[in-house]
């Protein structure tokens, strides 16, 4: 029987044994991973279910691993082989298959997990909760037209005043409209940025809140008001912000 998730991954697959082979210095290969797992992955997950016998209280518990350090991480495996390689005593083990997307919004919406795991007793691929924050930002950002943006302190990134123009007055003035009518954001900033070349708008929020709160809105006044220019969302939180407002002044102070 074919194998539909592990098709699926091939090149998932291909960019993590790339990855371990270099020891993480093959670019190419982490950016074909970050690329696959915001377009094309999906994963088998062991779980449990509550509540079995009442479909309307039924409820999927999903399988955890402890790391080393005893810290829970969600298990995910790329085909039936792998997860067949871990499951060594042969258990009845019940499985879903998810897309990428709702895995992070389980890890982010689970406080107690610290990340997930690829194929563990196999490759034991790890990716942490701030890179799950990083790529689900992407993903939701992405799912709206817009960029969503990474938030590595080390990232050659250039940030600058907004160009002047049209444009950007029309988008800075919505943003300062939608973060008055948002409790939840303290302060916002609006900046361009350069990277790898490409010139992008970037809007750093500084919020009490969690990203899923006061992301969306902001988003979507982006969306209709950057006229089809690139926009970027950065968490205030986030390492990259600190050079991102560095000396400079917001746009909107609750």
């Amino acid at each position: 029987m074919a194998d539909y998730t592990e098709n699926a991954n091939t090149k998932l697959i291909e960019a993590i044994e790339r990855i371990k082979e270099s020891e993480g210095k093959d670019r190419e290969a982490n950016q074909m991973l970050e690329s696959e797992l915001l377009n094309n992955a999906e994963f088998i997950m062991p779980v449990m279910i509550a509540d079995e016998e009442s479909a309307e209280d039924r409820k999927l518990l999903y399988g955890v691993t402890a790391m080393k350090d005893g810290r829970p991480f969600y298990m995910l495996f790329t085909g039936k082989d792998k997860l067949k390689s871990w499951n060594k005593e042969g258990r009845n083990i019940k499985t879903v298959t998810h897309k990428f997307e709702m895995i992070t919004d389980l890890a982010y919406g689970d406080e107690h997990i610290f990340g997930l795991v690829i194929n563990p007793g196999t490759d034991n691929f790890i990716i942490a909760r701030a890179a799950i924050s990083d790529l689900r930002a992407r993903i939701k950002g992405e799912a709206m037209g817009l960029q969503g943006e990474k938030s590595s302190a080390e990232e050659e990134v250039e940030f600058r005043n907004v160009r002047e123009d049209e444009v950007s007055e029309e988008l800075k003035n919505s943003l300062i409209m939608a973060m008055r009518n948002d409790p939840k954001i303290v302060k916002g900033y609006f900046r361009d940025m350069v990277r790898n070349g490409h010139l992008d708008y970037v809007v750093i929020i500084d919020h009490t809140g969690t990203m899923e709160e006061s992301f969306p809105k902001i988003m979507s006044i982006c969306k209709h008001h950057s006229h089809d220019r690139s926009v970027a969302l950065l968490s205030a939180k986030a390492p990259i912000a600190a050079k991102a407002i560095d000396g400079v002044e917001p746009i909107y102070t609750a």
